[in-house]
């Protein structure tokens, strides 16, 4: 029976069971689609840890919002408790770390590793618990984790890298390079494309030989997949039509996927059907280009307070009927005229704040630009020149 007939039969008043699709912030998707090199380099590195080896080098992962940078580092966490009992794991945001102490109390609990650790390390007892006084000095944070990861091995989940103090930066990862040659320690960051410059300003210069790994939008057999497996463990299924219909809408946009994949289980529910049909779609498009429109409208928002609108619609013209940009043409778009090589300080300032917002990017190693959303360009392209 078609999801029509259920409706209009009064099917589905039962009883309703909770959607497995988690539009959000970081949440595990009921399918992790698309990312298997990337959970393979993980992987990879955890493999130096559990042989107690340190990681021979930090991971950077790097991408987007919405695109699954958080949900992929929770994957990762979730593998090493599921697979690697040994190794510890902290998960930190740079929120959860304001000055140097409390990052070597968040990575080493002295409740735990007092007993292991050099006698020229303090521990401040004015408080209800123990906590280290490192004095401000980085070298201290060195000797405790190599101390403490010749207990446990370790691996740091930074989250929201591009956020982190520039000072605590250096010190983390200069301590980082430091332990692994000592002890079983990774350092894994997560941070929208502005995480690049960011580190940069850190003059920790060895942070770009860490491995790389571009979080982007995914191709449209993952998209499906993400889609699909979700729906068939839970005895439904997609008209074939249908399915390519709503990838094509989502934009392959890990974000998307998952307000789709809810919207549609929503209809589904409500009607009491199986079959995912173009009645199902069409009841679940407006749930979905009303959420997709103000996730937008934030966006527009945002290019607008940082003066960005006319060279955001600039771009997007530019990308009519292309998927990726090179630079010259790129440069062409936000000055409104060829330019040279050598870039006017303005078109370069532009050009990353559009990379930072995640408007644009590169893929590490990749040489060309693309949408982060192409869909978003042709919003801002239309509220700029009043044709939406």
């Amino acid at each position: 029976m078609s999801a029509q007939e259920k409706n209009d039969t009064g099917a589905g008043a039962g009883r309703w069971v909770a959607s497995p699709f988690v539009p959000g912030r970081g949440h595990l998707p009921p399918y992790l689609a698309g990312r298997s090199s990337e959970q393979a380099a993980l992987q990879g590195q955890l493999a130096y840890l559990e042989q107690g080896r340190g990681a021979p080098r930090e991971t950077v992962l790097l991408g987007p919002r919405g695109n699954g940078k958080t949900t992929l580092m929770r994957w990762f966490e979730q593998n090493i408790h599921n697979t690697a009992k040994q190794v510890d794991v902290v998960w930190l945001t740079p929120d959860d770390i304001p000055d140097l102490d409390t990052l070597a109390n968040r990575l080493a609990p002295p409740s735990r590793f007092k007993q292991l650790l050099p006698e020229t390390l303090s521990v401040d007892l004015g408080s209800a618990r123990l906590s280290w006084a490192l004095s401000g000095e980085p070298g201290c944070l060195t000797d405790l984790l190599t101390a403490r990861c010749a207990d446990n091995p370790l691996v740091v989940l930074l989250d929201e890298a591009h956020t982190l103090a520039p000072d605590l930066g250096r010190s983390l990862l200069n301590t980082s390079q430091k332990v692994t040659s000592k002890a079983p320690f990774l350092l894994v960051l997560a941070g929208t494309p502005g995480l690049r410059a960011h580190l940069n300003s850190m003059s920790a210069t060895f942070w770009n030989r860490a491995q790389k790994l571009g979080v982007g939008r995914l191709d449209e057999i993952a998209a499906a997949e993400a889609l699909v497996r979700p729906f068939t463990e839970q005895g439904f299924y997609f008209v074939d039509a249908i399915l390519h219909q709503v990838v094509a809408e989502s934009q392959c946009y890990p974000y998307f996927i998952q307000v789709w994949g809810q919207a549609l289980w929503t209809q589904a529910q409500r009607c009491g059907a199986r079959l995912i049909d173009a009645f199902l779609l069409d009841r679940a498009r407006a749930e979905v280009e009303l959420e997709r429109d103000d996730y937008y409208q934030d966006r527009y928002t945002e290019l607008e307070e940082q003066g960005l609108l006319a060279a955001a619609a600039a771009v997007s013209t530019a990308f009519t009927g292309r998927n990726e940009l090179h630079d010259p043409a790129l440069a062409e778009a936000l000055a409104g005229t060829p330019v040279g090589p050598d870039l006017p300080r303005a078109i370069i300032q532009s050009r990353r704040a559009l990379q930072e917002l995640g408007y644009l990017w590169q893929y590490p190693g990749r040489a060309v630009w693309e949408p982060g959303i192409p869909s978003l360009m042709d919003y801002i392209n239309a509220r700029v020149t009043g044709s939406g």
